[in-house]
């Protein structure tokens, strides 16, 4: 009679290896290998909330998601520190002008209370979608404002991620939302978002404003006179609504009310 061994056997494990959605690697495990973006499964190591495959920062904590690379990549993380502090010092003396001021709209310097240091920190993302949305959109106009385009633009992409996260937006949201398209140079996306408040409000003010700058960018000064000319003609009642929105930019509306009458000569 024959003897059959038996032989036991160890769980038969798979891993399942994925393309990361951001440098394309194949990868297994719940982050790329090879540039820290989430996969399927990963989780938040601040919150613990769970991210979506590919994204950049968490939608609960704000918690920048590539903050999470791997030890394995920390002296090229710090050799691209090194550059990119490099081009800062080079770059910002030039981009604050002889005098270190700036003649550009004035009114959103006010907005908000991170300072205009010139460096490309971003603000603190603590709080609701929202609130960080809003936080990076003051950091943004106040880099306008101090004239550092260059520092402002450097924080569009995360600010549009961060509304896009705070969806559905309000009519003050669109509005900022808007603006940073535009500074980001997205005018046809800027453009858009603006008519999209005045579907439901066609005579509202920082729409139509947002409407006319997106124009301007875009080339279009036909446009940005027919907003602007709107904008005039329905800014008295448009005031009388007291709008929260109305109340919260009002020195960027006196602004905007110059800048109208300039265009449209009255």
């Amino acid at each position: 009679m024959t003897s059959r061994r038996r032989r036991d056997h160890a769980p038969f494990v798979t891993c399942l290896t994925m393309k990361c959605p951001n440098c394309k690697a194949d990868s297994e495990g719940r982050f790329c290998s090879s540039c820290g973006t989430p996969l399927a499964g990963a989780t938040c190591t601040t919150c613990r909330a769970k991210l979506a495959p590919g994204s950049k920062f968490c939608t609960q904590c704000g918690e920048s998601v590539h903050a999470r690379a791997s030890y394995s990549q920390l002296p090229w993380i710090i050799a691209g520190v090194a550059i990119v502090l490099a081009i800062v010092v080079l770059i910002l003396p030039g981009s604050r002008g002889s005098g270190g001021t700036s003649t550009t709209a004035a009114p959103f310097a006010s907005i908000g209370s991170a300072p205009s240091g010139g460096t490309a920190t971003p603000p603190p993302l603590t709080g609701t979608p929202r609130e960080q949305a809003d936080r990076l959109f003051n950091r943004i106009m106040q880099e306008r404002s101090a004239g550092n385009d260059e520092q402002a633009k450097f924080f569009v992409p995360m600010a549009t991620q961060a509304y896009q996260a705070a969806a559905p937006l309000d009519n003050d949201g669109l509005y900022h939302l808007s603006l940073i398209q535009s500074v980001g140079g997205d005018f046809e996306g800027a453009r858009s978002t603006a008519n999209s408040i005045l579907q439901t409000s066609p005579n509202h003010l920082l729409a139509l404003a947002a409407l006319a700058e997106a124009d301007v960018g875009a080339g279009d000064s036909a446009g940005a006179r027919e907003a602007w000319q709107r904008f005039l003609d329905h800014v008295t009642e448009e005031k009388a609504k007291d709008l929260q929105e109305y109340r919260d930019h009002a020195p960027i509306l006196g602004q905007y009310e110059e800048d109208a009458r300039k265009m449209v000569g009255r």
